[in-house]
């Protein structure tokens, strides 16, 4: 007998054990799936891509421009193209000196549903010239700066009262201290310190033709409550005042006083 038979045998026995259970440790070990299973795997937990704006288109800056009379401006741009989906916010900068290297602000608010965006920053230092732009921002895009413009504050608070004001934006669009400034130096202009029905004609058509209007205007028998245009709203010169007027009402006092400014 040859002394290596048992050897071939032993190795034979291996064999044999590792074909049955080499196949059931392969079966039941989790951590090696079939090819199978790895490709469904690689489809189920592929992550999607996130979307991004392809290009903004820069906005179009409208307002303040020019002499203004209060040195608490709201500022308005255009809204711009967005190609893609994502949220954009409009990036603003306000600076002392033309080529924006004086920045007194830089200010983000998002982008507006209405085609127009507003910005309020606060209180400038009164005296001097701003210059302003914006520029459009998301999803790791940006867009091109706008167009630049300024606008020249008065040198205080008292000559900003008795300015007419250059206002170059919507009035709807106006402030209500931006109104308050404008309604009172309309009354100076026109010469009417108190209330009366007078003194509401005398102011009526400037107020009118800016889209406000005193409450029972339009028949005549005014009251001293001021109706200021609301975006989006019918003006309010007609029998059926619309709801939304009342959502920015003024009065104004009482007969013979001098007026008052009481927002509703």
């Amino acid at each position: 007998m040859s002394p290596f038979y048992p050897v071939r045998g032993l190795l034979a026995l291996v064999a044999v054990i590792c074909v049955g259970g080499c196949e059931a440790a392969k079966s039941a070990n989790p951590m090696a799936p079939s090819a199978t299973v790895s490709r469904e795997a690689a489809a189920v937990f592929e992550p999607s891509p996130v979307s991004t704006p392809a290009r903004i288109e820069a906005p179009r800056a409208m307002a303040p421009s020019g002499r203004i009379n209060t040195n608490n401006p709201d500022f308005f741009v255009t809204n711009s193209a967005v190609e893609g989906s994502a949220d954009v916010v409009y990036i603003f900068e306000v600076s002392r000196l033309a080529d924006f290297s004086q920045l007194v602000a830089v200010v983000s608010t998002p982008m507006a549903d209405s085609g127009i965006t507003m910005m309020s920053l606060g209180s400038l230092a009164y005296g001097g010239t701003y210059y302003w732009r914006a520029k459009g921002s998301g999803g790791g895009v940006e867009s091109a700066f706008s167009n630049a413009l300024s606008f020249t504050l008065p040198s205080g608070p008292h000559a900003a009262a008795s300015a007419d004001p250059v206002i170059a934006i919507p009035t709807a669009y106006w402030s209500t201290d931006q109104w308050r400034t404008y309604f009172y130096a309309l009354v100076e202009r026109k010469g009417v310190p108190t209330v009366s029905l007078d003194g509401m004609r005398a102011l009526r058509a400037d107020l009118v033709a800016r889209g406000a209007d005193f409450q029972n205007g339009w028949r005549g028998d005014m009251r001293p409550r001021l109706f200021l245009p609301v975006p989006g709203c019918p003006v309010a010169n007609r029998p059926d005042v619309p709801e939304c007027s009342y959502s920015r009402t003024i009065d104004l006092g009482g007969e013979g006083q001098e007026w008052r400014w009481i927002v509703r």
